[in-house]
């Protein structure tokens, strides 16, 4: 059993690997019948979002995405016909095979050379696509977002008359305090410049970032923010050559700035005490007032967007957002509204030929659903037909074994689920029951011991779900115990849990400190402690948090990171970090020191076979634009460790997904390359390994794949994932000897 006295300092070592590549063997199949739905389920249990949209004519793009196990999908609908109907665009890279996920779009612009649309990878960096039409999207290779540095956000996108311009802030200091303007243009959408310091003129003065943007012509206008929320505008009549600090026509009183161009046009709104004021020019240097925009209870002026000769403003009154329009800026007329719902958020506005449609997001439900709203030139509503926007959640996340019965967990349409195998190959849905319950929820983990199965997971309400049986089919919620409940303001997420020797443990977080909990019998809990005041307890700046748990003779030892403020002259870097304890109640914690070439890096996975103790996880590497795999061995049950480098191809990004004890040793599944494909990684002693590319339907091939979950069970290997090929996700399945 550990204790304080006998952890020692953590050395870290690069062990010698063997290489040995080879081809995997096994069934791997599509798998999405055999872990069937809920036929009564509620919703379809994924997140998805619109984060902005344009038009040129009658054809409208709307750009966002949905979130699931596998991660974020970019999501293009375009509509042929003024937003009467949707359909999700083909988006692809220049080979022609299916475009990554975790890239996620957020500004898009079109005009009749071409569409451009600009967002961020999950992993770091602009991501730059492209279309000639809108219909058919290519994501650009990496080196086209380079001109977008690290420390740049981008906040405005829109045409001019030589491209494409946008505009937003740069800092040094990584958390914008010191933000500076600006402006990247194009004149394909693909390739861009970017223009800031002494080459925008004038110099900014203090902090500065723009956030909206308007061409037309040779004559642009970029409106910015500045410190202490000061109001800056900046106007190029030479087509982005060179800028001069202006002031647009300001009343007496007013309030605000909103932009827009139509097609021969400027336009700029201001806030008035009864209403808006409109104002026009058609070279950014001579302005007309226009007529007056009218809306009882007008409380702000939401956005402003033109297409062709028309004009829509969207204004907040009383909970509700009202359409005005404009035909050239003669009279406004009122042009339909949207109600705005608790948890309504509106991110996109563009007017289009016969209409107008509205962007955002839903947060209100059960999940987070994409907001489209289509109104016509009279202000009627148009119901949107959209094809290809939602696909619902089925995810399979942990599996266990015991006795003959295999166990699957996750959810699908947003409900926790459960399903049981005898062979890893046939399986079925057990009762939904007590796992449902308000909100969206997912089983994180699974295990079984001689009390019974315990599964837990988490849900929106911010409580940890965890969920008791003794046949597998039947729940029983130990999670209504009062030592389970969260803090008013701090959720709390159960991420795996264990069986051994010593009871049950589930680990997780809540709030920025690690949290355990123990139980010897599936009935009685008690919630863990640290060693010392800040083993488990976190704060802001030295967050903890556990995301795996390993049990044996030694007791426990969980797996995580923590924040080190101290690290790095002061930036808050991650740190992979052990916890050990001898009865799941008391816990010591030890970071362990980052190998050579590493920024960062934290754990997700532990598995003990005997003393034998493999954890492993993510490390940014030192050029900060790559992942690989981070892995520690323990040979003596947690108390000293060593790292060890999972053999892989050179370059490639390298996440671990999922690790299993076999017959043999230990195995670690992950991912490689953007698409990602398996790689599997195996041992008998943690010092010498082997790695196969396994090949097949879920395994490798056009977009990504990925192994959530492995076990060893009747002589076999089972694997569950997901596999996202054309577009969509449904998960997978492994099944291959044990050898």
């Amino acid at each position: 059993m550990l204790g304080a006295s006998t952890l020692a300092l953590l050395l870290v070592v690069t062990l010698v690997v063997v290489k040995a590549t080879q081809r995997d063997t096994g069934s791997w199949q599509l798998a999405g019948e055999e872990f069937a739905a809920d036929p009564v389920a509620r919703s379809d249990g994924r997140d998805q979002e619109l984060r902005s949209v344009a038009s040129v004519g009658r054809l409208t793009v709307a750009v966002g995405g949905e979130r699931s196990v596998l991660g974020y999908r970019a999501v293009f609908l375009v509509s042929p016909d003024g937003g009467r109907t949707f359909a999700s665009a083909r988006v692809r890279t220049p080979s022609g095979e299916p475009a990554p996920l975790d890239d996620v779009p957020s500004f898009v612009a079109g005009s009749p050379a071409g569409w451009t649309a600009l967002g961020r990878s999950v992993a770091g960096g602009t991501v730059v696509w492209t279309s000639p039409d809108g219909r058919i999207w290519t994501r650009q290779p990496d080196q086209a977002g380079q001109p977008f540095a690290a420390q740049d956000r981008v906040r405005a996108l829109t045409r001019y008359a030589q491209g494409f311009i946008a505009t937003g802030g740069t800092t040094a200091k990584g958390d914008h305090s010191d933000t500076a303007p600006v402006v990247w243009l194009s004149q394909d959408g693909r390739s861009w410049r970017r223009v800031t310091g002494w080459q925008l003129h004038p110099p900014a003065k203090g902090t500065l970032e723009f956030t909206e943007v308007a061409a037309v012509s040779g004559a642009i206008v970029l409106r910015g923010v500045a410190e202490k929320g000061a109001e800056v505008t900046w106007r190029s009549v030479d087509a982005a050559a060179t800028w001069q600090e202006f002031v647009p026509p300001k009343p007496k009183d007013s309030k605000g700035l909103r932009l827009a161009a139509t097609a021969g046009a400027l336009h700029v709104i201001r806030q008035v005490k009864d209403g808006a004021k409109l104002y026009s020019s058609a070279d950014g240097q001579e302005w007309t007032e226009g007529p007056a925009l009218e809306a009882p209870g007008l409380e702000s002026v939401q956005g402003l967007a033109g297409e062709g000769g028309a004009l829509t403003a969207s204004v907040v009154t009383d909970r509700r957002l009202d359409l005005l329009a404009s035909k050239d800026g003669a009279a406004w007329a009122p042009a339909g509204s949207l109600a705005l719902l608790e948890g309504r958020e509106v991110t996109g506005l563009s007017s289009v030929e016969g209409g107008a449609v509205i962007t955002g997001r839903d947060t209100g439900g059960d999940d987070v659903n994409a907001l489209l709203a289509v109104r016509d030139t009279a202000g009627g509503e148009i119901p949107a037909k959209i094809s290809g926007l939602v696909v619902p959640d089925k995810s399979v996340t942990a599996l266990a074994q015991r006795g003959g019965t295999v166990m699957a967990v996750g959810s699908t349409n947003g409900d926790a689920s459960v399903w049981l195998s005898s062979d890893g190959r046939s399986w079925r849905r057990a009762k939904g029951g007590t796992l449902a319950r308000p909100g969206t929820q997912r089983l994180h983990g699974v295990t079984a011991g001689d009390a019974g199965w315990l599964a837990v997971g988490a849900d929106t309400t911010g409580r940890p779900m965890v969920v008791t049986s003794q046949d597998g089919t039947d729940w029983i919620q130990a999670d209504r115990e009062e030592i389970f409940a969260a803090d008013e303001d701090t959720p709390v997420t159960a991420h795996a849990t264990v069986s051994g020797p010593g009871g049950y443990v589930v680990v997780g977080d809540s709030g920025d400190s690690a949290i355990t909990w123990h139980s010897t019998d599936l009935k009685t809990w008690e919630r863990g402690a640290g060693a010392s005041g800040d083993n488990l307890e976190g704060a802001p700046t030295t967050r903890r948090w556990m995301r795996s748990v390993a049990a044996g003779q030694f007791g426990f030892v969980a797996a995580g990171g923590v924040t080190d403020p101290e690290a790095y002259g002061g930036v808050f870097v991650r740190r992979p970090t052990v916890w050990a304890s001898p009865d799941g109640r008391k816990w010591i914690l030890t970071r362990l020191p980052l190998p050579t070439g590493v920024n960062e890096g934290w754990l997700t996975h532990i598995v003990a076979k005997d003393d034998l103790l493999v954890a492993s996880g993510t490390a940014v590497v030192a050029d900060g634009a790559r992942t690989w795999s981070l892995t520690y061995l323990s040979s003596d049950g947690g108390r000293t460790w060593q790292a060890v480098e999972l053999p892989a191809e050179t370059g490639q990004n390298v996440t671990v997904t999922a690790m299993t004890v076999t017959s043999k040793g230990v195995l670690v599944a992950g991912t490689v390359g953007r698409p990602r494909d398996v790689m599997l990684w195996s041992t008998r002693d943690g010092r010498s390994w082997s790695r196969s590319r396994p090949s097949g339907l879920g395994a490798n091939g056009p977009g990504d794949q990925l192994l959530t979950a492995v076990t060893a069970a009747g002589g076999s290997l089972i694997g569950v994932g997901a596999n996202a090929a054309g577009g969509e996700d449904q998960p997978t399945l492994l099944v291959r000897p044990d050898e």
